[in-house]
Formats: C-alpha cells, sequence, structure tokens
C-alpha cells in the first residue's frame, strides 16, 4: 500500500467534529498533508488555498478545529519519527545533569521542556497561595488584600499551613 493512501485513510479515520464546516474539514486534512510532505509557512498556505491568514489564525484558536488538525497530525506521525523523537528527548533529557550547559542547550531544554516548567510554575504559585481554587493567578482587587496574602503566605512559610 503507497504511503499516500494509508495516509488518508489514516486521516479520514479521525473523527470529525460536528462543529466544523466542510472546508474547515478539507482545508485540515489538505493542511497536515502537506505540511508533512512540502513544508511551508501557514501565510503560503493560506494564500495557495485562497483563505486569509486571520481566518485560519481564527479557526486554530477554535478547540474543535485545533484539536482537529492535532489528531490528523498525529494520526499520520510514522512510529519511527516518533521513536527517534523520543530518543532525541532522553539525549535533550540529560542537559539537566551537566554541570556546565550552554546558553542554547538550556533553551532547546526548556523549548522541549517547557510543559514540565508552566506545570511547577503552576504548583509553586499554588503552593505560596497565589492561585484561587480554579489554579488562576490571584491579584485583582476583588481578591484578598495585599495584607490577608502576606499573612497567608508568612503563614505557609512558616509552617502554618493555611
Amino acid at each position: 500500500m503507497s504511503a499516500n493512501i494509508k495516509a488518508k485513510e489514516l486521516i479520514d479515520a479521525v473523527t470529525v467534529p460536528k462543529e466544523l464546516t466542510e472546508r474547515q474539514i478539507t482545508l485540515a486534512k489538505h493542511y497536515i498533508k502537506s505540511k508533512m510532505e512540502e513544508g511551508f509557512t501557514v501565510s503560503e498556505f493560506c494564500s495557495s488555498n485562497s483563505l486569509s491568514s486571520k481566518t485560519w489564525y481564527g479557526w486554530m484558536e477554535n478547540p474543535d478545529f485545533s484539536n482537529y488538525v492535532e489528531e490528523i497530525q498525529g494520526a499520520i506521525i510514522p512510529d519511527d519519527e516518533r521513536e527517534a523523537f523520543q530518543e532525541l528527548k532522553k539525549k535533550i533529557k540529560n542537559i539537566a545533569y551537566k554541570s556546565n550547559p550552554s546558553v542554547k542547550e538550556i533553551d532547546l531544554f526548556m523549548d522541549t521542556f517547557g510543559y514540565v516548567v508552566a506545570d511547577d510554575k503552576k504548583q509553586r504559585m499554588e503552593a505560596l497561595g497565589l492561585t484561587d481554587e480554579n489554579g488562576k493567578s490571584k491579584g485583582t482587587a476583588s481578591d484578598k488584600s495585599m495584607a490577608e496574602r502576606k499573612a497567608n503566605l508568612l503563614s505557609k512559610l512558616k509552617g502554618g499551613g493555611k
């Protein structure tokens, strides 16, 4: 079976959200196939498909559309490329254990593991009482006063809990 036929089958097997239009579905499929085969910028893709970049980015803000695009991409990534990425990720992870990593190595690590950085920041903010029960950052006038937050933080630092 040719790679193009296999890719089409994998793409067509992805469940399409009911909220998407036929044009969105067609362009999402075409975008991923073209991206993997040719490589291009979003601007070039939009121009060649009579679509404004603003419209494309608007669609990408729609979770149904963006998730669909991600699922299509995930469906056609070959297993050997996934394995290669996992091997490379292991090598990048080893940067953390180097005694003197370069700035480029640190940037590479942070880019690759940005999700870990974001989660660590969220956990630290929660531990310091700087987020509400929904994980949102506190700091608006309707939240606790500065004195209350300071007292809460000092209490935690002294080991007194909340």
